[in-house]
């Protein structure tokens, strides 16, 4: 100032760092003091419910975005008065000890806050209903009719709630992980929050934390929570998963040099197609198929399609992949090609994935003969390389689209002779185990006839094709499999058919005996052996239709009985000749075997001598040691045979079971057998008698 000059004075640098910090950290807590408390909205009754305990208690104050920002206001205000802090703890105690062990119950409660879950699962388990219900009910009362806030405050609180580092994909988990670790309960309270607010917002929310999940992670920050909210409206509505996938495209772009925010988009995008193969579809083709041959991505790319089909396969319902063909055949070729860039791993999954998404296609409501024929000028060599494309034929074969399908080959039959060719070769090699169900289509016995007649045009042609031999050939032994196929088929329908019959004959007599059965017992027991006493009885007999059932069943038993008489005495003189012939036709069989046994066993012995010095000129001793294998096995025989007769006779055939026993016990029930047999007799012989 001496030489009347001016100078600008300025703050420093630091100075400045300093008032920001102050302004910011002012609007921070005049913020967090405007927000409402829980305890303010909720009555007091709800809120000592929620917050009876203290392990829920410290949740809901760790968790709750209304008290973050006064929580982080106080940690920093500490951090600057470390003494003043510790005064007011010392203050705190003495009070507390004061009020009588109250200090106690906060240094627990203290130390309870201060433990924090080591691990997602744990994290997940601490979070409970009650929790998520309490965050919902203050969202909606601070910001009401505003659904795309709720669902922001809910992502957030879910993601302070799940701090914690993963893995961009879960490699190594299922695919419901990590919904999976969250309880029924929570998982349904959860799924009913987000259908209260619309697919519509839903859709839009989707895509705007999918903006916040890259950013997140650019910015090192945890996103466990954003990927449960993710996974879980992905799941339960795929159909968002594949809407703007422009915007997608366009955000995978962005992060395509940071491989884990990369894979997080594309994990997160890909939950739909686990639930839904359409979706699954589209997203893959149209989001991960350019991602196929760069090595960051290619693993999950490659898993993630045959995660999908595999899904898909174990589902019970109808899950049908509704796509156009034009579509289908981009991406089946996409996953049938051969990529040398990639390992034999990966191409192999590939392979697997091309021939699940070719067969669910074909059972899907499209036209199976437009498939046929795409498919059937791909066959070009015999060999490996095309096994995709000869089963996928097949299959059209066999679905519910096969008229049609026999018709276009019938058409291209000429013009495609090396396919036609390997297909048929195909039929006959696999006919053991899935093509013999051919033989049960008539268009497929008809293609045969037609192509016989084929054939035999391009034999007399003048040009004659290379391929017509083995056409002729191979068609064949086709049509000779076919027509004992065919023939066995009708054979056992034949028999399914008399088993049938059997079947209802056998379960007729078993119920009709079973209830005969009912009825004498009831009868013996109920009625005392009077019919009419019984159970039964008494209900015909109320409803009136007793006279009439006992007038049928005495009827009945007369004309049997009557029939019964007849038959023993005239068939007896035609009987005992057929018993007699019978008893003489076993006994001739019984000597054809006993001669032909002793007829057999004199020639082996008598051409024994010439065999063994046959079989002793290449094996020496052969002979020697057959015959005394076969003494050997005799006297085992004879052996066991004697021994178990001895152990029979001693100790089976001994006490109860001695031969005396036995055969008084044979008497008696002979005596009892003679003695039903004439009351038997005297019965039918009442019966008889009635008209």
């Amino acid at each position: 100032m001496s030489n009347n000059q001016w100078e600008v004075v300025a703050k420093s640098r630091k100075q400045r760092n300093l008032e920001k910090k102050v302004t910011a950290h002012t609007e921070q807590k005049r913020i967090a003091a405007q927000l409402p408390k829980l305890e303010e909205l909720l009555p007091t009754q709800q809120y000592r419910n929620l917050f009876g305990n203290h392990n829920n208690n410290n949740n809901n104050k760790s968790h709750s975005p209304a008290k973050s920002t006064s929580s982080v206001a106080s940690t920093s205000s500490k951090s600057k008065s470390p003494r003043k802090s510790n005064n007011n703890a010392k203050s705190n105690a003495t009070a507390g000890g004061g009020a009588g062990g109250n200090g106690d119950a906060a240094k627990k409660q203290a130390k309870q806050t201060s433990t924090k879950p080591k691990t997602l699962e744990q994290a997940m388990k601490q979070i409970t209903p009650d929790d998520f219900a309490a965050q919902v009910a203050q969202v909606k009362i601070s910001c009401p009719g505003s659904e795309l806030r709720w669902l922001s405050n809910i992502a957030s609180y879910l993601n302070g709630a799940l701090s914690y580092d993963c893995d961009p994909v879960f490699s190594g988990r299922s695919a419901q992980y990590p919904s999976n670790l969250a309880s029924s309960a929570l998982k349904q309270s959860i799924l009913e929050f987000l259908s209260s607010v619309g697919e519509t917002n839903l859709e839009y929310f989707f895509y705007s934390l999918l903006d916040s999940m890259a950013t997140e992670l650019n910015n090192g920050q945890h996103v466990a929570g954003y990927k449960f909210v993710l996974q879980l409206i992905g799941q339960h509505w795929p159909s968002i998963c594949s809407h703007n996938m422009a915007k997608t495209a366009l955000l995978r772009n962005s992060y395509q040099n940071r491989s884990n925010i990369c894979l997080s988009i594309l994990w997160a995008i890909g939950q739909g197609g686990h639930q839904s193969l359409t979706e699954g579809v589209k997203v893959w083709q149209n989001l991960m198929l350019p991602n196929l041959e760069l090595r960051s991505f290619s693993k999950f790319v490659v898993e993630h399609i045959e995660r999908v089909l595999l899904a898909a396969v174990a589902r019970k319902t109808d899950d049908h992949l509704l796509i156009n063909q034009q579509e289908f055949f981009y991406c089946y070729n996409s996953l049938n090609s051969t990529y040398n860039n990639l390992p034999k791993e990966l191409q192999q999954s590939l392979k697997r994935s091309a021939r699940l998404l070719l067969q669910r296609y074909i059972q899907s409501p499209v036209k199976q003969a437009n498939i046929f024929l795409t498919l059937l000028r791909e066959i070009k060599t015999d060999g490996g390389k095309q096994r995709n494309e000869i089963d996928g034929c097949i299959s059209c074969l066999l679905s519910s689209g096969a008229d049609d399908c026999f018709k276009v080959w019938r058409m291209n039959y000429k013009k495609q002779q090396l396919p036609s060719l390997l297909l048929l070769r195909a039929i006959d090699n696999d006919w053991t185990d899935s093509t013999k169900l051919l033989a049960q289509s008539e268009a497929y016995h008809a293609f045969l006839q037609d192509v016989r007649g084929l054939n035999e045009e391009l034999q007399s042609a003048k040009r004659k094709d290379i391929y017509v031999d083995d056409l002729q050939s191979v068609l064949k032994t086709v049509q000779e499999k076919s027509s004992a196929q065919q023939k066995k088929n009708k054979q056992n329908a034949s028999q399914k058919k008399k088993c049938g019959c059997c079947k209802w004959a056998l379960g007729s007599i078993f119920i009709i005996a079973l209830i005969a059965g009912a009825l004498c017992y009831d009868t013996e027991t109920n009625g005392k052996g009077v019919f009419e006493k019984s159970a039964t009885g008494k209900i015909l007999k109320n409803a009136g239709v007793l006279p009439h059932v006992q007038k049928a069943w005495y009827v009945t038993m007369g004309a049997s009985a009557r029939g019964y008489k007849w038959a023993e005495e005239h068939v007896p003189p035609y009987a005992e000749p057929a018993l007699k012939t019978g008893c003489n036709l076993w006994k001739l069989a019984r000597n054809a075997c006993c001669n032909a046994y002793t007829n057999g066993l004199n020639y082996w012995r008598l051409k024994w001598p010439a065999v063994a010095k046959f079989i002793d000129q290449y094996v020496p001793d052969l002979s020697k040691k057959l015959e005394a294998f076969a003494a050997g096995a005799k006297d085992v025989a004879v052996n066991s045979y004697e021994k178990s007769a001895t152990i029979i006779k001693e100790k089976v055939l001994v006490g109860r079971f001695s031969p005396e026993n036995i055969n008084q016990a044979l008497n008696q029930t002979r005596n009892a057998a003679l003695e039903y047999y004439n009351q038997f007799h005297k019965k039918v012989d009442a019966y008889a008698k009635l008209k």
